[in-house]
Order: C-alpha cells, then structure tokens, then sequence
C-alpha cells in the first residue's frame, strides 16, 4: 500500500515536469533576432524581370542541393559570418543571401530561417516579410543579416523554408543536412563575443626577487646594527676615560691638601 501510495504521488510531479519541459522547450523553440532584411525593390525587381539581362558567362553553378522543392525553388545562396571579436573562432552575425526561382511570372512568398543545434534543438530566428519571386530573374534575391542574441555557443545548422504566401504551403526548404554550405555554423551570443578577458598582474613576494630584497634589506639592517654597536662602544670608551682622568685630577689635589 505504501508502495502505491509513493507511486500515485509521483504521477503528479512527473506530470508537472513534463509541464516544465514543454514549456521550456517552446520557449527554446522561438528565439527572434535583431534581423535586417535586404532586397531590392518590388518595381526595381519587376522592370528587370520584364527585360532580363543577357546570360553572364561567368554566372554561378546553377544546382543548389535542398531538401525538395516544388513550384519554387533556390537557385543559389551566399553565407557568411561575422564578427568575431574575442578571436574563439564563433561568430555573432549571420549574412544570408539566395536567389529563389519559380515557374510562375510571379509569386509572393515569404522566408522562415531556423537554427538547429548540434542536439537538435530547433530555433526560429527570423520570419521574413512578403516579397515576390519573379519567374528566373536574379534581380529577386533576398537577405537578412541577424545579430544573434540569447544564442548558446554550438555549431549549428542553418534552415530556410520558402513560404506561398497566399497559401502558406511549404515551397522549398534547404538546411544543413543537405547542404554543407549551411551546416557546422560556429555561433554563438553577442554578449559572449564581446567578452574581453581582464589580465591581472598580481606581484608575489615569495620569488627570487622578494628573496634578493629581503637579504638586501637585511644586510642593510645588520651593518646598521654594528654601525651603532661600534658607535656606542666608542662612546662608552670615551666616557670610561673621562671618568679616569677626572679621578687622577681628584687624588692629586687630595694629596697636595694632606701635603699642606
């Protein structure tokens, strides 16, 4: 009876960690960051796309390895990291950059950008807003540059969902599992990059200099000592002929008075 008695009492409190870690779990789950979006403007984007430019013959790979995709897809992606100001090798910013395509003339999508730690905890970093994909242009590129704040340091991989914005359907997604580009992402918080180690200097005296001064001031001490040793027995020498002169001086004048 005891036995189930400890029993039901447990099922309460392991419920309510459970409670617990969902909780912390979703909290982990959505972590904005200070995000700035960079993309060339809608009429910009739209004029280039009514006359696109001749083929560069130097233009990038056209294949970008990704999950899947399906009326929409991306094209290429430019990654980099910045800022690493205590020199540990991880990073506080995240450049991100891609260029999406889609069979239509035009659809309006927007971007979800997710980090996945090495334990595979994911975290939402950034909802982008709504922008236009403009059939194959690459005039309809994409970026966000993110301070990342409240970030544990870990290697990371990087996701990125492409939106229908009308529908909200998944069109593509990319991540690091599939990507090299996006995996092992040395990152960590703003508050830890911008950590300056302070070296403190702390003097001993116990080295071989403190033992060098200690026998200087020493013999300092000692021949101080004698100085005033010597100095007093000279004094005392004085003093012992002055007391023997001034009694010679009183037996004479004795014996010349017995003599009168």
């Amino acid at each position: 009876m005891k036995t189930l008695s400890s029993t039901l009492l447990l099922v309460p409190l392991f419920m309510a960690s459970l409670n617990v870690q969902r909780l912390y779990a979703a909290e982990e789950l959505q972590s904005p960051q200070q995000t700035t979006e960079q993309h060339l403007a809608a009429s910009e984007v739209a004029a280039a796309a009514q006359n696109p430019p001749e083929p560069a013959t130097d233009s990038r790979s056209m294949a970008t390895t990704q999950a899947y995709q399906s009326s929409a897809w991306f094209q290429t992606i430019d990654l980099t990291l910045k800022r690493d100001f205590n020199n540990n090798g991880f990073y506080s910013l995240l450049y991100a950059r891609f260029d999406a395509h889609t069979t239509y003339s035009s659809q309006p999508v927007y971007a979800i950008y997710d980090l996945i730690s090495s334990n595979g905890a994911v975290r939402r970093i950034h909802t982008s807003s709504i922008f236009t994909l403009y059939g194959q242009s690459s005039q309809d590129w994409f970026a966000v540059e993110t301070n990342l704040v409240s970030l544990p340091r870990d290697y990371y991989k990087l996701k990125i969902q492409l939106v229908d914005a009308q529908s909200g359907y998944v069109l593509a997604e990319m991540s690091g599992y599939d990507n090299t580009t996006l995996d092992r992402l040395a990152l960590e918080d703003q508050s830890s990059d911008n950590y300056r180690p302070v070296v403190v200097v702390h003097e001993e005296s116990g080295g071989s200099f403190g033992i060098l001064a200690l026998l200087g001031l020493s013999c300092v001490y000692l021949w101080r000592r004698k100085q005033q040793v010597v100095q007093n027995s000279n004094v005392t020498q004085y003093l012992a002929a002055q007391h023997t002169a001034s009694g010679s001086n009183g037996i004479s004048a004795q014996t010349r008075g017995n003599q009168h």
